[in-house]
This record gives C-alpha cells, sequence and structure tokens, in this order.
C-alpha cells in the first residue's frame, strides 16, 4: 500500500496518510493510550466528518467497561470487558470539521472488521467506543 505524509502545501490528511491518533479526553492518561503516546497506522477512507484508520497492530484493551455499538448504531448495543481490533473510525467532534493536521476532537471507535462508514446513522457511533476527545497527528516516519 502507498503510504505518505500530508501534503505540506495545503495541510489536510488524505487516504494513504501515515498517523498517529493519541491523546483524549484526560489527555495522556486516557485508558484507551495504556500509557504511550498513542497508535500509529495508515488512512484507508475518508467521507466527509468520517475516516478510517488501519493500525498497525491489532489493539486490545482489557478492563472496564467499553460500549459497543456494533456494526453501526444510533446508540450502545452493549458492552464489553475487552475491546479488540485493527481498524479506528474516527468521527469529527464539530459539525463542519476539516481534516487538518492535526484534526480534533475526535470521536473513536475500534473495530474488529474493516467498517462500512456509510452504516454509521447520523449521531450514532460503530465498533467499541473507546475515546471522545482524540488527535490524529502526522506520524513521523
Amino acid at each position: 500500500m502507498f503510504r505518505r505524509k500530508p501534503s505540506a502545501d495545503d495541510g489536510l490528511f488524505r487516504v494513504g496518510d501515515r498517523v498517529t491518533v493519541t491523546d483524549g479526553y484526560d489527555g495522556s492518561e486516557s485508558r484507551w493510550l495504556r500509557g504511550g503516546p498513542g497508535h500509529s497506522g495508515t488512512i484507508t477512507a475518508i467521507d466527509g466528518p468520517k475516516a478510517i484508520v488501519e493500525l498497525d497492530d491489532e489493539l486490545i484493551l482489557d478492563g472496564g467497561t467499553w460500549q459497543d455499538f456494533g456494526t453501526g448504531s444510533t446508540s450502545a448495543i452493549g458492552s464489553v470487558a475487552t475491546a479488540h481490533g485493527r481498524w479506528l473510525v474516527l468521527m469529527q467532534g464539530w459539525v463542519g470539521g476539516s481534516w487538518n493536521v492535526p484534526s480534533k476532537p475526535l470521536q473513536v471507535g475500534l473495530c474488529p472488521l474493516r467498517p462500512d462508514l456509510p452504516s454509521i446513522p447520523p449521531g450514532g457511533g460503530i465498533g467499541f467506543w473507546i475515546e471522545s476527545h482524540a488527535t490524529m497527528l502526522s506520524a513521523a516516519t
């Protein structure tokens, strides 16, 4: 797969960009970061206010309770003690937001299978809800 840094001339993320998704409502103490600097991967899709990042490695989050929105729902369909997946769905936290470098605040869903962005209903979620205030940065290569 072609991997590139964001275009320096316009400062926008695009499909193929290497990124790190980090931060959160509780900053570096956010549970989903597990004490690390964030999770890296490649943007594989952008559709308006939603984007997909394929992570370099599967993310497994044990402990606590994680809301499960399944393959797309307006509300949680249940909860789990372990959230896992290799795909992050990022949703703009503000109406009219753009995919600027950096992009924030972002709502984050963790999915075990490649998600389908159109299946997310307005105001809803997908996968395991893991963060409400993340930031996407250009990954150092």
